[in-house]
């Protein structure tokens, strides 16, 4: 073969590899892009749909105060032109210590998701943590000092602190505060017999803005942080501002029925086995404290509930599954909150 012909067919053959080559990262680089647009316009879809549940009070508007499965599911308050403020007995009934909870074929039936796993969790911004550090017993009264921490974000906070303790036919108020490095100290005093029965529910108000307001309880008897309630002996289902009492305890009788917030402490209006009470409507930033206590054969009991009945979390677990998280700061009763809502990956 002549040499000017063999270089132009050498030429022609680096020319058409390198045509392929190119030809193959372009069919590359395009199915990436056409990868992450798949994926923006998934999440642009997933993030429609928690975005709906948060703005749309749902159908009917006040189905959470009517205790009944909506036929589209939002958690917006009907009543409220402010973005992102919630329904109180909406989230309340998510809450499976609610007598009156919707269960997960309920919520995801309701949300009309096609194949999509939906979970929903709300949880209090500012955290409250306890210690106790001494005690001690002078003339029948025993006295609990704590050692409480207020943080956001893992990060300390100076808080104002309201704290009730609540023991057989005994209530009583101490004001305390935690300082810049989120620390602080708190005496209460309880009669000596009625220590093994006590709780102190702490109220925490974030010293830069009165709408973090957080609680938390802590059990004198075990020096224990309780999380939730407990609910040996009574169910308590707040909702609509009334209390549902529920038990399968026989032998009991109520004694006594409260209703705390940050700034404010009422009687509520449980008479002797009482299976319903109305809720005094407190105007405060804060979430409310409901405690029950009666006797059980004899034996002292109480029992406590939070209005709304956070922290939650309902629906699916995504074990196995995609997960994607969409957080929201959210308002309910005028106090902030973080909301996520959780959705799986759409079908294909």
């Amino acid at each position: 073969m002549p040499t000017s012909t063999f270089d132009t067919f050498f030429a022609c053959t680096i020319i058409v590899a390198a045509a392929l080559i190119a030809t193959g990262f372009l069919c590359s680089t395009m199915q990436v892009r056409i990868d992450n647009t798949k994926s923006i316009n998934e999440q642009d879809y997933l993030q429609a749909i928690a975005n709906h549940i948060v703005t749309n009070p749902g159908t009917p508007p006040d189905w959470g105060a009517s205790g009944i499965c909506p036929a589209d599911f939002g958690l917006a308050a009907s009543y409220s032109s402010m973005p992102y403020e919630l329904d109180i007995d909406k989230i309340s009934m998510l809450n499976s210590q609610n007598d009156f909870s919707l269960s997960y074929f309920e919520i995801e039936n309701s949300s009309k998701l096609n194949n999509i796993a939906l979970g929903v969790a709300v949880s209090q911004i500012m955290d409250i943590n306890f210690m106790q550090s001494t005690n001690s017993t002078i003339n029948n009264t025993t006295y609990f000092t704590l050692t409480l921490s207020t943080s956001v974000d893992s990060q300390p906070v100076s808080a104002s602190l309201n704290c009730y303790v609540i023991a057989n036919n005994y209530v009583n108020a101490v004001k305390g505060s935690t300082t810049t490095d989120g620390v602080g100290e708190a005496t209460v005093q309880v009669p000596s017999a009625g220590a093994d029965n006590a709780i102190v529910i702490v109220f925490a108000r974030a010293s830069f803005d009165d709408r973090l307001t957080s609680y938390a309880i802590y059990n004198l008897s075990n020096s224990t942080q309780e999380t939730k309630p407990i609910n040996d002996f009574l169910t308590l289902s707040p909702l609509n501002y009334n209390l549902s009492i529920d038990t399968d305890s026989s032998g009991l009788t109520i004694q006594h029925g409260y209703v705390f917030s940050y700034a404010y402490q009422q009687t509520l209006a449980c008479s002797f086995n009482a299976s319903q009470c109305a809720i005094p409507r407190i105007v405060d930033n804060s979430p409310l404290i409901i405690t029950v206590d009666g006797l059980v054969n004899g034996t002292y009991f109480q029992e406590w509930a939070s209005y709304p009945q956070i922290p939650f979390n309902a629906g699916s677990s995504f074990s196995g599954s995609a997960q994607n998280i969409f957080s929201y700061d959210v308002t309910v009763n005028g106090v902030l909150y973080t909301l996520e809502i959780s959705l799986g990956a759409p079908p294909p």
